[in-house]
């Protein structure tokens, strides 16, 4: 029943998809860049990063600062969604591997410093990968 009923409005749900995990990651995107924010701003980023042991840190930083807030603006309306989704996988792949498990010793909420959030970002972001944006986006309308 609700099969037949929903169905047609499949597109919908990925329009929601984009849009939720987009306004997430600009949120945790625009403190990588604020100079004046909690995080220092992306110098502040790449210091973590270098303590994380990520190649590269400082330009690991601005890639991650930028993925979070441009690539977050391009998702939701839709543009290079595949792209990005696969920048945004890879981005919670290594948050969880690197920050949660590795350096915090997190293994599920219970310890107090659980990885479930950048898990399920991960895997939103990997739906996103194989769906697409679908018909309420950008994409389309330029052949992506």
């Amino acid at each position: 029943m609700l099969e037949n009923f929903l169905a047609p409005y499949s597109d919908v749900g990925l329009l929601i998809l984009r849009i939720g995990v987009g306004l997430v990651m600009l949120a945790h995107g625009w403190p990588k860049l604020n100079p004046s924010g909690p995080m220092g701003g992306v110098s502040g980023v790449g210091g973590f990063f270098k303590q994380l042991g990520i190649p590269v840190p400082s330009a690991a930083a601005w890639l991650v600062a930028l993925l979070e807030t441009f690539g977050a603006v391009l998702l939701i309306v839709g543009l290079g969604t595949r792209i990005l989704a696969l920048g945004f996988a890879i981005d919670m792949l290594v948050a969880i591997t690197r920050a949660r498990i590795w350096m915090m010793k997190s293994k599920f909420a219970g310890d107090g410093i659980g990885w479930e959030f950048e898990f399920i970002l991960g895997m939103a972001s990997l739906a996103l990968l194989f769906t697409g944006a679908g018909q309420y986006a950008l994409d389309p309308l330029i052949g992506l």
